[in-house]
């Protein structure tokens, strides 16, 4: 697997999504400082996110999947009744 980058967000670009933050939030005055940690903070997250994803590109896993016994198919238990009664019938008539 590779080396972990390093997942601390730019300053500008926490600036950029506090700001969006502050927008959506309808601009809200005394707020800077929450608006800066939670933007910090969903950008580490995105970046976590974005190597955990582009460290599992190429990796395959390998599934299978169980075999179930059949002891008999029901087709063939059904028509091996069939066959025995038929049997049977043909003793007693004949």
């Amino acid at each position: 697997m590779p080396n972990k980058p390093k997942s601390t967000p730019s300053e500008e670009e926490i600036r950029s999504r506090s700001y969006l933050i502050w927008e959506r939030e309808g601009c809200q005055d005394g707020k800077s400082q929450e608006y800066w940690l939670r933007a910090k903070t969903e950008l580490e997250v995105e970046l976590e996110a974005n190597w955990n994803a582009a460290s599992m590109e190429g990796e395959t896993t390998a599934f299978v999947l169980p075999v179930l016994p059949i002891s008999t198919p029901p087709s063939k238990s059904i028509s091996l009744k069939l066959h025995e009664d038929n049997a049977e019938l043909r003793k007693a008539v004949g």
